[in-house]
């Protein structure tokens, strides 16, 4: 997989050549996996609570993605959900999202995902096996017992050898190879523009995104 994003990369990549590889990481991994069962479906935003980190490059597509998707009015509603959330939530352990139901920002009216087509590695890598267990598990209780949820632990596997293999292309290729908290990814990028073509050059981004 490293060889691959290597090769879509080249010398000289712009977005959309990131955003390619990208979503080539994210289709060999499905790919890979196709035809295991799982009970997620839409609408089941369970785990939605808890934290996703993205590399930059998946930050980016997503901020670009929406850009293009959505008209101006939606787009400066959505930042402010995003910069709100930001502010709640950055600090917060996944127990503590999970007690204060901190959803993610980026899900729309019907617990749906938006931004689904170019959804992070980390979010096709969760699968449910059981939905009730899920709802079970996430529920907002305080409680000392352990709150389990079978989940498809090769699928798992093959989306975190996926992300380990574009980073490691990004940083071979001198790219910022960095993660970050998806929607403080999401909101740095689409807050600023100008921060498409630092990551572009090679450029690392301000080290106050992850303070």
């Amino acid at each position: 997989m490293t060889s691959t994003v290597l090769e879509i990369l080249g010398t000289n990549p712009d977005a959309a050549i990131v955003a390619r590889s990208v979503r080539t990481c994210a289709d060999a991994a499905e790919e890979f996996c196709v035809d295991r069962p799982f009970a997620c479906g839409p609408g089941c935003a369970h785990c939605c609570v808890l934290n996703v980190a993205a590399l930059l490059p998946e930050a980016m597509t997503i901020a670009l993605w929406l850009r293009e998707k959505l008209n101006g009015a939606d787009l400066a509603g959505l930042q402010k959900c995003l910069a709100a959330h930001r502010s709640w939530a950055r600090w917060m352990d996944d127990e503590e999202r999970i007690l204060k139901q901190m959803s993610c920002p980026l899900l729309d009216a019907y617990g749906g995902c938006s931004v689904h087509p170019v959804r992070p590695l980390a979010c096709h890598a969760i699968t449910s096996l059981n939905s009730q267990s899920c709802r079970e598990a996430l529920t907002p209780t305080v409680t000392d017992d352990d709150r389990l949820v079978p989940i498809d632990l090769l699928r798992k596997a093959v989306f975190d050898a996926t992300f380990t293999a574009l980073a490691s292309a990004l940083r071979r290729v001198g790219l910022d190879d960095r993660s970050i908290e998806l929607g403080t990814g999401v909101l740095a990028f689409l807050e600023h523009p100008e921060f498409v073509e630092r990551f572009l050059s090679g450029e690392k981004l301000p080290q106050a995104l992850w303070l």
